[in-house]
Parts: structure tokens; sequence; C-alpha cells
């Protein structure tokens, strides 16, 4: 689905009804999505982009940000991030699932490969399933990557949000693979002698 369908979606649902500047992040999360919910027509695949666009927003609305979506970190290869908040020694991946299924043994694949890289990465999956939720936390060496699963329309995630304002987020700097100032170039060209 088309990321501008989406945004559109969501600048309507805002214009329809406007944030309340008291909602707390798990309100505005909350609210939107029960209002998406009830005014359009469920769509597995425009569901998690507007779930998605809700969380990033509601990040900002906390000032937590650069935001980085559809991420990819260096040297994690593969691993295409929902959203990733950088700190240069605590990076955070947040996966966001409208609902689990078998989707969050990807988000766990992804964490565990983030974190074979950057050791001290924290990764995190937002959904809005309770049941999943409770079933994950019931056997929780089923994974290994994720730090935890946060239920993002209740005061779960407004905890995730005060642990994230402790972390000074920042801009992603410039990495240069190689550093050398020996470069040699292949310029000669040889004629095949017969």
């Amino acid at each position: 689905m088309s990321s501008g369908k989406i945004q559109g979606i969501v600048k309507e649902l805002i214009h329809n009804h406007p944030i309340q500047p008291n909602w707390l992040a798990s309100e505005f999360i909350r609210n939107y999505w029960e209002q998406y919910k009830a005014e359009y027509e469920n769509n597995q695949s425009i569901n998690g982009g507007v779930f998605e666009q809700l969380i990033i927003l509601s990040l900002l609305r906390e000032n937590i940000s650069p935001i980085y979506t559809q991420a990819k970190l260096a040297f994690v290869p593969n691993v295409n991030l929902d959203i990733v908040l950088y700190n240069r020694k605590t990076p955070i991946t947040i996966s966001a699932k409208t609902t689990l299924r078998e989707r969050w043994k990807q988000a766990d694949l992804e964490a565990m490969a983030t974190k074979y890289v950057h050791r001290q990465a924290k990764c995190y999956v937002l959904t809005l399933s309770e049941s999943e939720v409770s079933a994950r936390r019931r056997d929780s060496n089923s994974y290994m990557g994720i730090d935890s699963f946060v239920l993002a329309h209740t005061e779960e995630y407004d905890n995730l949000i005060e642990e994230l304002k402790s972390i000074h987020i920042s801009e992603s700097e410039s990495i240069r693979v190689i550093e050398t100032d020996q470069r040699i170039y292949n310029q000669v060209h040889f004629e095949n002698k017969d």
C-alpha cells in the first residue's frame, strides 16, 4: 500500500478529530486507533502502516527525534527496521505490529541481527494485541533479541516514552567503511600477447 494513501488517512483522522494537548502517548494511540477502526474498512495492508504512522507521531509529540523509518543499520545485512532512534551506544529499534501472530518471530530475528553488531541496542515490539503479548510473556524463552513487547495503547507505552526521553537521541553520523590514505587503482591496460 502506498505511503501517500496511509499518510492521507492519518491526516484525515487528525483533521476530523483534533489532537488533545493533554493526551499521553498511549491515549493518542488508543484514541486514533479507535477512530481509524470505526471509520475505515479493515484492511491488513493499510492497518500496519496507519499504526506505524501513529507511533511516529506519538514519538514526535513527546519531542523524541530524529526518527528513522524503514531504516537499515550499518553492518546489519538484510534487515529493514520499522523505526530506529539513534544513539551511538544504545540504538533503539521499534517494530510496530498491530497484531503479532507469527510476525514477532521476524522481529526477534531482526533484533538478534541488530544486537550481534550493536551489542547494547534496545529492541522493542509495539503492538495492540493484549492476548498475543500475554502469550509471549508467558513463554519468554521463545524469543532472544526482543527486549520487551509493549502494548501501545496502555500505560506500558507511556513508561517506554519516559525511558526513551532519558536516552540522548541524535542524528546518525556518516560511517566510512574503509579508512586509508593508500588507494591503488588499476589504470594500466594489459594487452593480450599471443
